[in-house]
């Protein structure tokens, strides 16, 4: 619950009260009835920008704006979502109509980060580690598209059995594909054939697939061998500097691991 005329947060035996003082954008608050309202998600990633550090506040975008929510009762840590919670475009639309807000300029450097339709913890942890500056403990390389839909020849659709596919992480222009497979994310053979068969078809279609898992995701010198292969893939130079152990990139990936482990598990 949020009390827009206090100054300090408080606890009751239901409730987490948040305290928010100054000006209130438009549609910060959607009214569900009589004394009943609940708070949008522009005015909850606003608010976040206050109290979250920058990679995890980059790591809630994502979430908002992609297709999965944390839960510790699934297996793997997570739920899928049918559709995003937000987009990228929605949050930057209300982030425009808040200045003079506590939190503003921050909540849009981190949106400058943020993708659309990432579909689990582990892409938006492969995404953000990829993609975030130097500075913040990435490899700079340009956003892939996240989940992109393409149609498949005739070929590839019967390799697939199916007339389309979507690609986890795409750089379709470079006609480049990273897959991300979860431990958790096939319970049955069928599903894992039917998956081997998607990415055969991604590669009859001319697509370089480059497979990750957690324990390739884990080894930071592994790791940094396939992002220097995508990122010659893509035109992208890495700065010799800007490799390995970096004071930076240790803090990144130990924000993220610990950012996906308070809410179930790695995969």
């Amino acid at each position: 619950m949020l009390d827009v005329g206090g100054s300090q947060g408080r606890q009751t035996n239901r409730l987490d009260v948040r305290e928010w003082n100054g000006f209130v954008p438009e549609g910060s608050f959607y009214r569900l009835g009589n004394n009943v309202c609940i708070e949008s998600l522009g005015f909850m990633f606003l608010r976040a920008a206050s109290m979250l550090d920058f990679p995890l506040l980059v790591a809630f975008g994502d979430e908002l704006c992609g297709r999965y929510s944390f839960d510790a009762t699934e297996e793997r840590g997570f739920r899928k979502r049918t559709v995003p919670l937000a987009t990228k475009e929605s949050l930057g639309a209300f982030l425009s109509q808040s200045r003079g807000c506590r939190g503003r300029e921050r909540a849009l450097a981190a949106l400058r980060h943020v993708v659309d339709g990432s579909a689990s913890p582990m892409e938006t942890f492969d995404e953000m580690t990829m993609c975030l500056p130097y500075r913040c403990g990435g490899y700079g390389l340009p956003q892939p598209a996240m989940n992109a839909c393409i149609e498949l020849s005739d070929k590839a659709a019967h390799i697939a059995k199916r007339g389309k596919c979507y690609l986890d992480m795409a750089y379709i222009e470079f006609w480049r594909d990273v897959e991300h497979h979860g431990k958790y994310d096939h319970s049955s053979e069928a599903e894992i054939a039917a998956d081997r068969a998607r990415v055969n078809a991604l590669r009859e279609m001319g697509f370089e697939v480059i497979e990750l898992d957690a324990e390739q995701v884990g080894d930071l010198f592994t790791y940094e061998y396939i992002i220097g292969s995508i990122a010659k893939a893509v035109g992208k130079r890495i700065r010799k500097e800007a490799c390995g152990a970096t004071p930076e990139r240790i803090a990144l990936r130990r924000a993220l691991y610990d950012w996906n482990q308070s809410s179930g598990r790695i995969c």
